[in-house]
């Protein structure tokens, strides 16, 4: 949900609350309102009856629906005014029904004579009140929330229009990049300095990103050297006929430890530059050629460990992916199902239109199944690896958005990707 909606919706929650208390409010001035109005209404009767009654008129003259007069003792005091409320008949003989009146009784001596004088007056219903309050808040309310979507639209176009540029330039920046930031400039003062403090930010980070690949790639490239001298002389040493069993072991046992320090700069080497993206070659690839000759590659290796291979492959599977790391994604997935396989055990490779199965036989993993894309982690079955393959076909899917799942069901290693899908989680 875009920042300015959710605001914008925020606010329509507070106005609907302010326009809930406000509405009890008016309703109460209203109500209070009509009784006053009503209140010097029987008043003014009442001052205009007795007026009548003293310039000589019957005052009996005067009952009605709406008003009582009863002569009573002349020993009764004067009564200051009361109001209340009562049902009483409709002043229009038509509406046979009782409606809310507000009532003024009072006592007055008048020429000499005292009454009691009942005046009535109909007055608006709580419910028609609220009825009117209700509907015009109502009204209003929904008036000024379409205002206030309208306008938040059209204003965030303009408002929010350096932000927006802001973002997309961060959408594009790439620290492997040559280019550095170019952020639009702004009047708004909070803009411009979130601006000023990204450029900075993100040129420090090229800075030191810059900084850090050199340093990795020297390493890298430095380290391999003297490990492939140092192959070369145990190499050169185990063919000596002068040593014996015991040190040809020990030399074979060194010779292991850097052919496998060896594979692990190279593959930590390969994975950090997919993880920066340094493969950006996006092709369309025929997928089904590829596997194909990818089976062939292997096809003898395949008939050393005695590995039965069987495949669905259907034709012209298209895929938008960099080749070198289609080929790496590839080439892992075969080795994996190769290298984790049992004797005179199977491998299936099954191609559809979006997704990608490779199942081969193999003992159960010792490890969860979910941290086999971890670095480094191993099961008992792979002493011989060094625990990348699997993170390196992991990051690969991620960056090209394909869904990786592993299972193990019924003595089956299944890989299966999805090329249709985003991946769930990546990282």
């Amino acid at each position: 949900m875009r920042l300015l909606l959710k605001a914008t919706l925020y606010y329509l929650i507070l106005i609907l609350i302010v326009f809930g208390i406000g509405g009890v409010m008016t309703f109460d001035i209203f109500q209070k309102q009509v009784q006053k109005e009503t209140d010097r209404y029987l008043i003014s009767r009442l001052w205009s009856l007795q007026n009548s009654i003293e310039n000589g008129e019957s005052p009996f003259s005067f009952i009605s629906k709406n008003l009582s007069i009863k002569e009573v003792d002349g020993s009764t005091e004067e009564t200051r005014f009361h109001f209340g409320d009562t049902l009483a008949d409709h002043p229009d003989p038509r509406i046979q029904r009782l409606e809310p009146h507000r009532k003024l009784t009072v006592i007055r001596r008048i020429s000499g004579d005292t009454y009691k004088i009942e005046l009535f007056d109909v007055i608006v219903e709580s419910d028609d009140i609220f009825k009117g309050v209700f509907e015009s808040q109502t009204q209003l309310f929904v008036i000024l929330g379409m205002v206030l979507l309208l306008s938040s639209f059209l204003i965030s176009s303009w408002l929010f229009r350096p932000f927006n540029v802001t973002l997309q330039a961060i959408k594009g920046f790439r620290l492997n990049g040559s280019s550095d930031l170019k952020l639009g400039k702004t009047k708004t003062k909070e803009f411009a300095e979130l601006n000023d403090l990204l450029t900075q930010m993100l040129h420090k980070s090229q800075v030191d990103y810059k900084t850090l690949k050199e340093f990795s790639e020297n390493a890298s490239h430095e380290m391999q050297t003297p490990l492939a001298v140092a192959k070369g002389k145990i190499e050169l040493l185990m063919q000596s006929k002068h040593l014996d069993e015991e040190q040809l072991l020990l030399i074979n046992s060194s010779y292991e430890a850097i052919d496998h320090l060896s594979k692990m700069g190279r593959s930590l080497g390969l994975l950090t530059k997919i993880e920066n993206r340094e493969f950006t070659d996006l092709q369309k690839i025929n997928l089904s050629e590829k596997i194909t000759n990818a089976i062939f590659d292997f096809h003898e290796l395949l008939e050393l460990k005695k590995i039965k291979i069987t495949q669905v492959i259907e034709q012209n599977v298209m895929v938008t992916c960099d080749p070198v790391l289609l080929q790496i994604l590839l080439t892992n997935f075969f080795q994996n199902a190769i290298r984790h396989n049992i004797a005179n055990g199977t491998i299936h490779v099954s191609l559809a239109k979006t997704t990608l199965e490779i199942s081969n036989t193999g003992l159960p993993l010792a490890a969860p199944a979910e941290s086999m894309f971890k670095r480094f982690k191993k099961d008992n079955q792979s002493g011989e690896t060094i625990g990348l393959g699997l993170a390196i076909v992991k990051k690969i899917c991620d960056i090209n958005k394909f869904e990786i799942t592993y299972t193990y069901r019924n003595d089956q290693h299944t890989i299966k990707v999805d090329f249709a899908k985003k991946p769930t989680n990546i990282g």
